[in-house]
């Protein structure tokens, strides 16, 4: 994606410049026949060829305008899957449970610790609280009177809301025991998370997804990865599935209700896949390709027949003019209609997933991060 304040005059000459000196030379054939050779029949009425560019104008600009909403509708599938991505971590890290799993000396073996804001998040600051309010107790740190409440004392108002569950108080394997830390489960389902965008982005692109996604599986999930077509689906049935794998070893009224909205997150991480499949696999159909193409060119060709009358020896000039504007909007318009292709008018897949990592990874506490993707000669890809 061009992201820099200038065009670069290499991107802009790539899009216009063989074209524009081809008919820069037939409108300098042109004037030199009509000025130098008297070839007066060189020379045809304004009126068709006026008409021709207002009927072309309408032309490209239904055409453009297509193509961007293309192009802005992949910006905005792949922003959503920022946000998607955010929404799976923070409902892996908050809602899977802890295993309940022991050392061989009998003690219970303590899952890694989480990142420094989930440890504050969820550090209790005094024993559990689990009587129902007063009616006089709403919540307020203080009284009608202006005085500070005291919320830990034996009379202090309780919450039924919610229940804080103290360190020393034993609790079933459960919901309530997620709080310890990240488990393995949950790290290999965030960064099975980051693997899923990287390989969507090289599914897209039609490149290898595996040299992208070996840092973020073990071994036999990558090889299992290998026999499947469709890579990013194929990690998405596997994170269900560990999912469910874990809910299955526990019995808490509340894994119901976190299932489903996790599986809603999967669920609306599977719709964005399909919707760029269909971005990629349907063009605009080739008509709205072939014809503006043409009628491009044949304009530029009828021209200097149209204004060698009038302008004489500057018909060149006027002509390498025009002929830079609709030669650009028809290149311009062709290029963005496919935003997957991994070239200029792209959307920055590579940059967002490099996002979605750096966010997803300091969840999980790491300090090491990778740096943001920063734009080079004004592209980010």
């Amino acid at each position: 994606m061009i992201v820099g304040r200038m065009l670069s005059w290499r991107i802009i000459l790539r899009y216009t410049g063989r074209p524009v000196v081809v008919h820069i030379a037939i409108a300098l054939a042109i004037s030199l026949g009509y000025e130098v050779l008297d070839a007066k029949w060189l020379s045809v009425p304004a009126l068709p060829v006026t008409l021709l560019a207002a009927a072309l104008g309408v032309l490209l600009g239904f055409r453009n305008n297509s193509a961007y909403e293309r192009w802005w509708e992949a910006r905005t599938l792949w922003g959503g899957l920022v946000n998607a991505s955010r929404t799976l971590a923070r409902q892996v890290l908050t809602f899977l449970p802890a295993p309940r799993a022991q050392r061989s000396d009998g003690t219970p073996e303590t899952p890694t610790a989480a990142s420094r804001l989930v440890q504050v998040a969820v550090q209790p600051e005094g024993p559990a609280l689990a009587a129902a309010w007063s009616k006089v107790g709403d919540g307020a740190v203080r009284d009608q009177f202006g005085h500070a409440r005291d919320l830990r004392g034996p009379g202090a108002p309780r919450a039924h809301l919610a229940t804080f569950i103290h360190p020393a108080v034993e609790s079933p394997r459960g919901i309530t025991g997620m709080f310890g830390g990240i488990t393995e489960d949950a790290r290999e389902l965030v960064y099975a998370q980051v693997g899923f965008v990287n390989a969507l982005r090289c599914h897209l692109r039609r490149q290898d997804p595996f040299p992208e996604i070996t840092p973020f599986f073990r071994p036999s999930v990558l090889e299992a990865l290998r026999d499947e077509q469709n890579v990013p689906a194929a990690i998405l049935l596997w994170m269900s599935t560990r999912m469910r794998r874990v809910y299955s070893d526990i019995e808490h009224p509340e894994k119901v209700y976190l299932r489903v909205a996790m599986d809603e997150t999967l669920t609306e991480l599977t719709n964005f896949l399909g919707a760029c499949e269909r971005i990629k696999n349907t063009p605009l159909p080739r008509q709205y390709d072939i014809l503006p193409h043409a009628m491009v060119r044949a304009y530029l060709t009828m021209l200097p027949l149209g204004v060698v009358a009038d302008l004489g020896v500057l018909t060149p000039l006027v002509t390498a003019i025009i002929a830079f504007l609709f030669i650009a909007l028809d290149a311009v318009g062709r290029d963005v209609e496919n935003p997957f292709d991994d070239g200029v008018s792209d959307t920055p897949m590579t940059a967002l997933c490099r996002t979605i990592e750096i966010n997803l990874r300091q969840m999980l506490g790491e300090s090491e991060l990778p740096p943001p993707l920063q734009p080079k000669d004004g592209l980010l890809y």
